[in-house]
């Protein structure tokens, strides 16, 4: 094989540029998944990393269309979850992405990493089509705590029982308006604790 062809064809990691991986393993130990701080519905919050270095310009790129990066942040979910909760007797249920989100990324990008969760190991379950969204929201970026609450409030609906526990994935916790919402109508439903696993958000000492 030629020079030029093995430039194109061999793998480079998407964080550090080094051939032959797509990601490397040095670059994923350097994010330590964190307990994050308690939310009122929510058994336990854990995140994946802060939201600073390649982890957040990983997620922007991600949320801007860039399916590459699917691999890499389902990978950091899978560790945190791995790490905290195990996946024996869990089932994933993403937080929705807007009908707009959907459209303009081409994907439902906590879906998908859901999804790829999944094919690294059958024993974990999930419903993606159970929590819905039954109205159209606001973006929460720039929104203060009370706005964020009033978005959500009454945002999230459930088509049948929820049993047993669930974990909430999702991208980002701030405030914790959308896990806090999304649980208290899961918990409605029949499920007996709610923990949420995030890619990015603050430790509980902060």
């Amino acid at each position: 094989m030629s020079i030029l062809k093995q430039l194109v064809f061999t793998p480079r990691c998407l964080i550090c540029s080094r051939f032959g991986v797509e990601f490397c393993p040095t670059c994923i130990k350097g994010v330590a998944p964190f307990r994050a701080k308690d939310l009122s519905e929510i058994t336990s919050c854990f995140c994946a990393g802060e939201y600073a270095g390649w982890l957040r310009d990983a997620l922007i790129c991600y949320k801007n269309g860039d399916v590459r990066y699917v691999e890499l942040l389902s990978q950091v979910l899978y560790n945190t979850l791995d790490k905290f909760l195990g996946f024996e007797n869990l089932t994933l249920i993403p937080i929705p992405s807007s009908h707009q989100k959907i459209k303009e990324r081409g994907f439902d990008s906590v879906t998908n990493l859901c999804r790829n969760m999944i094919q690294r190991n059958k024993s974990i379950a999930m419903d993606e089509t159970n929590l819905f969204l039954r109205r159209i929201v606001l973006d929460q970026v720039g929104l203060t705590a009370a706005q964020r609450h009033s978005n959500l409030e009454g945002a999230f609906g459930i088509r049948r029982t929820v049993n047993g526990t669930v974990v909430l994935v999702d991208d980002v916790v701030t405030t914790g308006a959308t896990l806090n919402s999304a649980a208290r109508i899961l918990k409605f439903a029949g499920s007996q604790r709610v923990f949420a696993v995030t890619l990015c958000g603050s430790p509980k000492s902060r």
